[in-house]
């Protein structure tokens, strides 16, 4: 399970660590950085994390999720875990509406698009 806003267990231990509240161009422009590979410190205009090569980092380049499960357990109170699951719970599905947001507003555009790549296909 992956989701953009996600972050490692380090400070916070989770990934419901992000500033909550922000609407608007804020939370769009934030979201896009996040899309882009930018870290959840970096979206938010805070240096990146002191070690890029962390292998518990959600969003790193060096991501182990063995790594990552054995540590956060040993780390972290069971209340937070439940915390950290239920928030990311929320943003998968919050990722998953937005995907089937786009589909819908697109759809009209996926059609041509369908249609030009099979005439391709054929000559």
């Amino acid at each position: 399970m992956a989701a953009a806003a996600v972050t490692g267990p380090s400070p916070g231990c989770g990934p419901g660590d992000s500033p909550e509240g922000q609407e608007g161009e804020r939370k769009a422009h934030r979201m896009l950085k996040l899309y882009k590979g930018l870290s959840e410190g970096e979206a938010v205009g805070l240096p990146a994390g002191p070690d890029p090569l962390d292998p518990t980092d959600l969003n790193g380049a060096h991501f182990d999720p063995e790594v990552y499960l054995d540590k956060l357990p040993r780390e972290c109170p069971l209340a937070q875990l439940i915390d950290s699951e239920t928030d990311m719970v929320q943003q998968i599905r919050a990722l998953d509406s937005d995907m089937q947001t786009l589909v819908y507003e697109n759809y009209d555009k996926f059609i041509p698009a369908t249609e030009i790549d099979k005439q391709h296909k054929t000559v």
